[in-house]
């Protein structure tokens, strides 16, 4: 069985974006993470996206695959870009150009079942805080990794909002001093 797991980027605050869905303060130079992410992105099968977030991603890993802005989009676009993208969205039928991309979401649970139950490297939600959420609320998260970046938002969309208790187990930490940011593993 394959495992799921919630990587997301948040705020000391708790917040994966800003009042306007900003996220100014994820863009940091720091090679050390670039390399987590790359080693990351080499370890699943595949990526998840809320339908907003892929969009968003969608108008900017390209784009940085052809013509990198920093020495990390030169390392992860390639990885990003190559990699299966599964695209949460409600849209019977979305457009859906950055390929590999498939939707799911017509019946969450069952897919979320299926996927887990294939052969194959883990899954790993990415981005959008809608999306990690339902993930929560369906119990299907088996290791949640959270990128803690040294901000306060003070508003914003919250990670987890509502959810159900969820007792873990740390797993590993592991500081990234160039950017400040510190990411937390725990397990189920």
């Amino acid at each position: 069985m394959r495992a799921l797991i919630l990587h997301m980027m948040v705020t000391l605050d708790g917040y994966a974006a800003g009042p306007d869905g900003d996220l100014d303060w994820v863009g940091v130079d720091d090679p050390e993470l670039d390399a987590y992410l790359a080693e990351l992105l080499g370890s699943v099968g595949a990526q998840i996206f809320g339908r907003v977030s892929y969009e968003l991603l969608a108008g900017y890993w390209p784009e940085a695959q052809r013509n990198p802005a920093t020495p990390g989009d030169a390392v992860l676009a390639p990885l990003v870009n190559d990699l299966p993208k599964l695209v949460l969205t409600s849209e019977p039928e979305p457009r859906l150009p950055w390929q590999p991309a498939r939707r799911i979401g017509a019946d969450l649970a069952a897919e979320v079942a299926e996927l887990k139950a294939a052969p194959g490297k883990p899954l790993v939600v990415f981005a959008g805080a809608s999306t990690a959420q339902a993930f929560e609320r369906l119990d299907a998260i088996d290791e949640y990794r959270l990128l803690v970046f040294p901000v306060c938002s003070g508003a914003g969309q919250r990670l987890f909002d509502g959810g159900s208790r969820q007792d873990l187990r740390l797993v590993a930490t592991e500081t990234f001093p160039k950017s400040g940011v510190v990411l937390l593993r725990y397990a189920r």
